[in-house]
């Protein structure tokens, strides 16, 4: 029988430890280690499921590329009627829960999906220049601050970017990371 092991990160499969995570003085992108997420769909336009989305992680539902946060929950807009919740590995399950009880009666759904996504940390002064050669957002301060979020293409793959109080995160589906990472560290030569 086959042994299963639980993985943290992927991208020392991909490529060398050598050049990946980049540590260059304007830029740095490393790997973020596994977490919680949590899809969730439903109706925005309806304030029975906002209120009980809220009740559930105490936190607002975000207007439409935004996203909202508390001390360990950050619920972003990844779409019309669907949200990601973002949150400790460890709280997960509680989560899940506590929206799936939330949720009951209501035109909604509420899925785990933690291990299908992989997310990068992007800073440093040349954090919005990297990420400019893979996407076309326009990632100044004034139209992309703290807490906007996007769904977009990045390096010509679907991508939900983030910005946050230390710079971005961008999540792909973890089926791309062999490509995915081998375009990052081609990507951030310029930079070291």
């Amino acid at each position: 029988m086959d042994k299963l092991v639980t993985r943290s990160t992927v991208s020392s499969q991909f490529v060398d430890a050598n050049i990946f995570p980049v540590h260059a003085s304007s830029l740095q992108i490393s790997e973020l280690p596994l977490g919680g997420i949590i899809r969730i769909q439903g109706s925005s336009k309806d304030a029975a499921f906002r209120s009980a989305v809220k009740a559930a992680l105490a936190v607002d539902v975000p207007p439409p590329e935004n996203s909202t946060s508390s001390a360990d929950v950050r619920l972003a807009w990844a779409g019309p009627n669907e949200f990601l919740c973002f949150c400790p590995l460890a709280t997960e399950m509680k989560y899940e829960q506590r929206l799936s009880r939330a949720l009951v009666g209501h035109f909604a759904t509420v899925t785990l999906v933690s291990d299908s996504r992989l997310g990068l940390q992007i800073t440093g002064t040349q954090a919005a220049s990297f990420l400019s050669k893979g996407c076309a957002i326009d990632l100044h301060a004034a139209s992309f601050g703290i807490g906007h979020t996007v769904t977009t293409r990045f390096a010509g793959l679907p991508a939900m970017l983030l910005r946050d109080e230390d710079g971005y995160v961008i999540y792909f589906d973890i089926g791309y990371v062999e490509f995915l990472m081998k375009w990052v560290v081609d990507g951030a030569e310029e930079f070291l």
